[in-house]
């Protein structure tokens, strides 16, 4: 009898916590299809195990046909920039035990091959970020950019482009509701440390990137983009 109870009970645990790994939910989740159409690249996030846990972030790279299981994949290290050919995919890596950049100048390169293209992998250290918003009435894409006209606080209008690869698009029914660029880097000599003491030294190497926050000013029909190299939001 205590077997059979025993027996029940682990049971039961099993199947609450596969109950438990098949809920997995992703507060971020899209993908994107590579030039050739063979792969399909997903970059995911989801909030850690635990209340104060990190976030859990990853970006994996599955043949067209394969459905998606996190941790299945050939795994990209590091935040996609851009496409710099059908064949070489640029992507910057900023894990570094730096405290501070010595320079702009990247720390490394690497070259890796993922399914039937080639990661050009650059390491920074990065020690700033920041954020572009504007309202555009324009998209469109070419086969190696995304062009979209963005309107300023003064209600001019002006073009901004971008490679593909770094771009999301969310659409909603007909129409497009936002687009987000990222991973666009940005570098000057303008940086001011805090030292321990208490002091500031100016002038030092500054690298980070800038990501672009883009909302419709009217109703844009997503029709006729390039789904490839562009990121398409689940």
């Amino acid at each position: 009898m205590r077997i059979g109870i025993l027996t029940i009970l682990t049971t039961l645990i099993i199947l609450s916590c596969t109950e438990k790994e098949e809920k997995v939910e992703y507060h971020q989740f899209r993908k994107q299809i590579t030039p050739s159409g063979k792969y399909v690249i997903y970059d995911y996030a989801r909030y850690g195990p635990m209340a104060f846990s990190s976030d859990i972030y990853g970006t994996e790279l599955f043949k067209l046909d394969e459905k998606f299981e996190e941790g299945k994949g050939q795994t990209i290290d590091g935040a996609i920039c851009e496409w710099i050919s059908n064949d070489t995919l640029l992507v910057y890596n900023f894990k570094s035990n730096l405290e501070q950049p010595k320079d702009t100048l990247p720390i490394k390169t690497e070259f890796s091959k993922l399914g039937d293209f080639i990661a050009k992998t650059i390491f920074y250290k990065s020690n700033s970020g920041g954020r572009a918003i504007y309202e555009f009435d324009s998209v469109k894409t070419t086969d190696k950019s995304i062009i979209i006209r963005v309107i300023t606080n003064n209600k001019k209008k002006h073009f901004i482009s971008f490679p593909l690869g770094g771009t999301t698009i969310k659409t909603k029914s007909d129409s497009i509701v936002h687009i987000k660029v990222s991973n666009r880097l940005s570098k000057n000599m303008n940086f001011v440390y805090k030292n321990k003491d208490g002091t500031f030294t100016g002038g030092l190497a500054d690298v980070g990137t800038t990501w672009y926050d883009l909302t419709p000013a009217r109703k844009i029909s997503p029709k006729g983009l390039n789904e490839r190299k562009v990121f398409w939001e689940e």
